[in-house]
């Protein structure tokens, strides 16, 4: 069993909705995901710099409307969960269980407080930002060296009272540290590599490393070839893995693998955002990793270099869903 903390699979499903297609995730993306046996699946509600500011909780809303629709129209294939009880009825059916994670808090305009009224629709999880900088804190790709916002303190504390997880990818360096030492609710990077391994601003450094593993949180292994490095997919997510584990043992690394939505008509995102500055564009240009087989190449990978087997099984499912069930 596989647990991905991370994919924008919605936004493909979205946009097809609003050209007309329907049952989009059991014709489209179902099929990969069974057959890489991936049974919970975290899908990113994220909205394009397109409609920032003035559109994006209308853009929000209609992301996760449209995931609610494909769960209602799938046969029970695939189960948006909220609770662990739900979890486990969706995983004992069969099912892909889908919990729902707000990627970047444009949505939320400048009032935290309706952090309440997306956990009422199913959000378990947000990160407080993409790579731009917004109300809250400064993003990945605008970093200097601010942080947090006194309103982005404010959203920590609404997240907390609503029990809904904080992810730390795409913040700034300060920003995350900052967050996770106010922050008291379950914490995680959802789709970060190791920036000792290979330094980018997307990835994170050791000290968040390290603050993550003082709070029990995880780190997910993006598969995107600009943020692990050069050189072949899983042999670089084996790299980083063994960073993971140096730096905070089997208890910390993850999957969050990032397979994006290649929309076919859908508005680029300016350069300077897309790709935080210091990102070597040529790696962005290579082919994406295989979502059937990228999951079971890597555990092969690990269990080539020695890992052992419940170590292997922890990155698969094991800490994800722990953390997951904190948050559930």
């Amino acid at each position: 069993m596989v647990v991905d903390l991370h994919s924008d699979l919605l936004l493909d499903v979205a946009h097809r909705r609003l050209a007309g297609e329907r049952d989009v995730f059991r014709s489209r993306h179902l099929p990969d995901l069974a057959a890489a046996g991936v049974r919970v699946q975290v899908l990113a509600v994220w909205v394009p710099s397109q409609v920032v500011p003035e559109g994006a909780l209308r853009e929000a809303l209609r992301l996760i409307d449209a995931a609610h629709r494909e769960a209602d129209a799938s046969d029970g294939a695939l189960r948006i969960v909220g609770s662990a009880a739900e979890l486990d009825e969706a995983l004992g059916a069969g099912a892909v269980a889908g919990v729902l994670s707000v990627e970047g808090a444009e949505p939320l305009g400048r009032d935290p407080a309706l952090v309440r009224l997306f956990h009422r629709l199913g959000v378990r999880l947000l990160g407080p930002t993409w790579n731009r900088t917004n109300a809250f804190a400064e993003g990945a790709a605008e970093d200097t060296g601010a942080g947090l916002t006194p309103l982005g303190v404010r959203l920590l504390a609404e997240l907390e009272d609503a029990g809904m997880a904080l992810d730390v990818s795409h913040l700034t360096e300060r920003g995350a540290l900052e967050a996770l030492e106010r922050f008291g609710g379950p914490v995680l990077a959802s789709h970060s590599n190791a920036a000792a391994v290979y330094p980018s601003s997307r990835n994170v450094s050791d000290d968040v490393l390290g603050a993550l593993v003082e709070r029990d949180g995880v780190c997910g292994l993006n598969v995107q070839r600009v943020f692990l490095g050069p050189g072949e997919t899983v042999d670089r997510m084996a790299d980083h893995h063994a960073h993971l584990l140096a730096v905070g043992g089997a208890s910390l690394p993850a999957v969050g693998a990032d397979f994006v939505a290649h929309l076919p008509d859908g508005p680029p995102e300016p350069p300077e955002l897309g790709l935080p500055p210091d990102a070597d564009r040529s790696l962005s240009a290579l082919p994406e990793a295989d979502r059937a087989t990228v999951y079971a190449d890597l555990a092969a990978a690990l269990a080539a270099r020695g890992v052992d087997p419940p170590a292997v099984t922890a990155v698969e499912h094991g800490n994800a869903l722990r953390l997951l069930r904190q948050v559930l």
